[in-house]
C-alpha cells in the first residue's frame, strides 16, 4: 500500500509541475518592423491599425495588407515580408514552433539561422513549405483560384501538395494547382527587389557580435547607436539623437496584450530589443543599454520596468494637475524583474540578467542602492489606467525632480478590467473577419471574370430565341423525323389554323418552321365541331413574336373570302385523317358525301395530302364549268 501511495504522490507532483510549466507564456515573440500603406493586425480579437511599428507578434495574430501596401515582421533572424492584398496568419509562435499560414496574397521568407529550420513551417490552402537549409523563397497563394506558387531564390525548399512532395533548389519555381504540381524557372518582380533591398541591410551587422541572432530587433541597433566597451557592464549600446532629458520607456504607449498584460510599444525605430531584453544603466551621464550575457535563447518580456506609486503617492504634472499617480522606471542590472503574469521558477530564472563573465563584477553604486533613488521615473494619473487598452505616453509625463527618492513600490502594475481584457464580441469579430476574407477572395476571383459572366447571362437570356431561328430547323427536322411528340405547345399560328379548321400536322411541311411536339391522343379524337367551338387555346409568348411573320406569306396569292371558304370546306376532310402513332385507334368519322379511305401512316404520307387537295380542286372546277354552262343555256 505504501508503494502505491508513493507512486500516486510522484504522479501528482509530476502533474503539478507540468501544469506550472504549461502556464508559462511564450519566450519568443516577433516584431513588426515595417508598415507601408494600410496594414491591419488582429490582436485578441480586435483590429489594430495605424502605427504598428514595434508591435509584438505572437500566436493567433493576423496581418493584412491593403492593395499597394507592404509590411515586414521578424522573429529573431527570420524575416517575413508581405506584399499588397495579403493576409497572413501566425498560427503558432513559441519556443518550439513557428507556423505561418498564407490565406491569400504574396509573402517572402528569409531564414538565416539553421537552428530554426526544424521549427519552421509555412502553409497555404494547397501546399506545405519547409526548408532543408537556410535560404529565401516567395509564396503566392490564391492569386489564381486553387493555386500556390513557390519561387526559390536561395537554399533548398521542400514543397508538399497535390499528394506528392518535391524539393526545389535555388532558381526553381514550384506550382501546385489543384491535384497537379509543375516546375519551372523562378521569376522575380518588384516585390522581390524590395525584399532584396531589405536583406542587404542585414549584411555585416555589427550588433551580431554582441547579441545572439535569436534576439528579435537587433538588426536596427547599428543604424541608430554605437557600441562601447564598459569595464563594469561589458558591451553597452548608446542611442544617438535622443532629446535632452530622455529616459527609457518614456516615448511610446502601453498596450494590454494577453497573456502578459501591459506591454510597452516604443515609438523609436530601434525601440524593440532594448525594451524587451537586457537592462538600462546610466554611464557617464547618459542612458545606455546592456544586453548582458545570454545563456541559451533569450527570453522576451513585455517591459523590464519596476512600478511605483498608488493612491498614497501624489504627483504634480506639468499641466497643473496633481493627484494620485502610477509610475515606472527602467530596471538596472542590480534590480530583479518580477513578472506580473504567472511563470514557473525555471522561466523566472531565465529572466535574470547575467554578467559577461562568471567573475564577480564590481558594483560602482553600492551606496546608492540603499538610498531609495530611482532613475528615469515616468508617471501618469491613476485614473488613466482604467479607461482602455491603449495608454499613450510622451516625454511630458516624466516626474520632476527626476531623482525620486523613497517612492512607494508597487508589486504589480494596475490590472485592466475584465470587460476590457476579453472583448465580448471577439467570436463575432473573428467570424466577420473570416467572412470578409472569403468575400475579398471571391471578389478577386470574379474581378477579371465579370465581363465574361455578363456575356454568359446575355447568351442564356437569348437562348429560347435562338432555338427558333431558321438556320436550326433543317438540323432538327432531319435528326428526328419519326420521333413521337410528347408535349403540346400552341402558338398564334395554331389559333389561326383552328379558326380556319386546319390540322397542325401540316405545319412542318408547309412552312419549314419547327412547331410544337405532336398533340396528345385526346385532341386527335375530338370531333371537328368541338375544335371549331374552342378557337382560343393558350399560346406560348415567345413563338408569338417570332413565328407569326413566317406563316402569313402562305395565303398571299388568295383573297380573304376564298381562304375562309376554302378553310371551311377542307376542315372536315382533314379531321378524318388517321392519328399518329399507328397503334392508336382512329377518331370517329362523321358521314361525308365522299369519304376518304383510311390510310396507314407511312413516311410518304406528307406527299399524299397535295394529291387529295388537287382532286378536290379539279372537282370544284368541273362543278363551276357545269354551273357556267347551265347559266349560258
Amino acid at each position: 500500500m505504501s508503494r502505491k501511495i508513493a507512486q500516486f504522490l510522484m504522479l501528482a507532483a509530476l502533474v503539478a509541475v507540468t501544469s506550472v510549466a504549461m502556464a508559462d507564456p511564450p519566450a519568443r515573440v516577433g516584431r513588426v518592423t515595417v508598415t507601408e500603406g494600410r496594414v491591419t493586425m488582429l490582436v485578441n480579437g480586435e483590429e489594430e491599425s495605424g502605427n504598428l511599428m514595434n508591435w509584438p507578434v505572437t500566436s493567433e495574430n493576423h496581418l493584412t495588407t491593403a492593395s499597394g501596401a507592404r509590411a515586414e515582421f521578424r522573429v529573431g533572424s527570420a524575416a517575413i515580408r508581405l506584399d499588397g492584398d495579403t493576409d497572413l496568419e501566425v498560427q503558432e509562435l513559441d519556443d518550439d514552433r513557428l507556423v505561418l499560414r498564407l490565406n491569400y496574397g504574396t509573402a517572402a521568407v528569409r531564414m538565416r539561422d539553421p537552428g530554426m529550420l526544424n521549427e519552421f513551417e509555412f502553409l497555404t490552402p494547397q501546399a506545405r513549405v519547409t526548408l532543408t537549409e537556410p535560404g529565401s523563397f516567395r509564396v503566392d497563394a490564391e492569386r489564381a483560384p486553387d493555386t500556390t506558387m513557390v519561387n526559390v531564390f536561395a537554399g533548398n525548399v521542400r514543397v508538399e501538395g497535390a499528394g506528392t512532395m518535391l524539393t526545389a533548389r535555388s532558381g526553381k519555381r514550384v506550382e501546385v494547382r489543384g491535384d497537379d504540381m509543375f516546375t519551372a524557372l523562378a521569376r522575380r518582380d518588384d516585390f522581390d527587389n524590395w525584399v532584396s533591398g531589405r536583406d542587404r541591410r542585414d549584411e555585416g551587422a555589427v550588433a551580431s557580435r554582441y547579441v545572439t541572432a535569436d534576439m528579435t530587433g537587433y538588426e536596427d541597433l547599428d543604424n541608430y547607436g554605437n557600441w562601447v566597451e564598459d569595464r563594469e557592464y561589458g558591451n553597452v549600446w548608446f542611442p544617438r539623437a535622443v532629446s535632452a532629458g530622455w529616459a527609457p520607456y518614456r516615448d511610446g504607449r502601453w498596450v494590454w496584450i494577453s497573456p502578459w498584460g501591459w506591454t510597452w510599444v516604443d515609438n523609436s525605430p530601434w525601440g524593440y530589443a532594448p525594451f524587451h531584453y537586457g537592462r538600462w544603466v546610466v554611464v557617464g551621464g547618459r542612458w545606455c543599454w546592456t544586453p548582458g550575457r545570454v545563456v541559451g535563447r533569450p527570453v522576451w518580456s513585455p517591459a523590464l520596468v519596476g512600478w511605483v506609486g498608488g493612491n498614497n503617492w501624489s504627483v504634480s504634472f506639468g499641466s497643473g494637475h496633481s493627484g494620485p499617480a502610477v509610475g515606472w522606471y527602467p530596471l538596472s542590472p542590480r534590480d530583479r524583474y518580477v513578472p506580473a503574469y504567472r511563470v514557473s521558477s525555471d522561466f523566472e530564472r531565465r529572466l535574470v540578467w547575467n554578467h559577461r563573465t562568471n567573475e564577480r563584477w564590481h558594483e560602482r553604486y553600492r551606496d546608492r542602492d540603499h538610498d531609495g533613488r530611482r532613475d528615469g521615473v515616468t508617471a501618469l494619473p491613476s485614473d488613466q489606467w482604467g479607461r482602455g487598452r491603449h495608454i499613450p505616453v510622451n516625454n511630458g509625463a516624466r516626474v520632476t525632480p527626476q531623482d525620486v527618492r523613497n517612492v512607494p513600490i508597487m508589486t504589480a502594475p494596475p490590472v485592466l478590467s475584465s470587460s476590457l481584457q476579453r472583448p465580448q464580441r471577439q467570436p463575432d469579430l473573428q467570424q466577420n473577419r473570416d467572412d470578409r476574407f472569403n468575400r475579398d477572395r471571391d471578389d478577386r476571383f470574379n474581378r477579371d471574370r465579370g465581363q465574361d459572366r455578363r456575356v454568359e447571362r446575355q447568351e442564356q437570356s437569348r437562348q429560347p430565341l435562338l432555338q427558333t431561328q431558321p438556320q436550326q430547323q433543317p438540323q432538327q427536322i432531319t435528326s428526328q423525323p419519326q420521333q413521337p411528340r410528347q408535349n403540346w405547345t400552341r402558338t398564334d399560328n395554331d389559333d389561326r389554323d383552328n379558326w380556319r379548321g386546319r390540322n397542325t400536322r401540316d405545319e412542318p411541311r408547309r412552312s419549314g418552321i419547327i412547331t410544337a411536339p405532336q398533340q396528345q391522343p385526346q385532341f386527335q379524337a375530338a370531333p371537328p365541331q368541338v375544335q371549331q367551338q374552342q378557337p382560343q387555346p393558350q399560346p406560348q409568348p415567345q413563338p408569338q413574336r417570332i413565328e407569326q411573320p413566317r406563316h402569313e406569306p402562305r395565303f398571299g396569292i388568295m383573297n380573304r373570302e376564298a381562304r375562309e371558304d376554302r378553310g371551311h370546306r377542307e376542315a372536315p376532310q382533314v379531321q378524318m385523317s388517321p392519328a399518329r402513332p399507328a397503334q392508336m385507334s382512329p377518331p370517329p368519322q362523321p358521314a361525308q358525301p365522299q369519304p376518304q379511305p383510311q390510310m396507314q401512316p407511312q413516311p410518304s404520307q406528307p406527299q399524299q395530302q397535295p394529291q387529295r387537295r388537287d382532286a378536290r380542286e379539279r372537282a370544284q372546277e368541273r362543278q363551276e364549268r357545269m354551273d357556267n354552262e347551265g347559266n349560258r343555256r
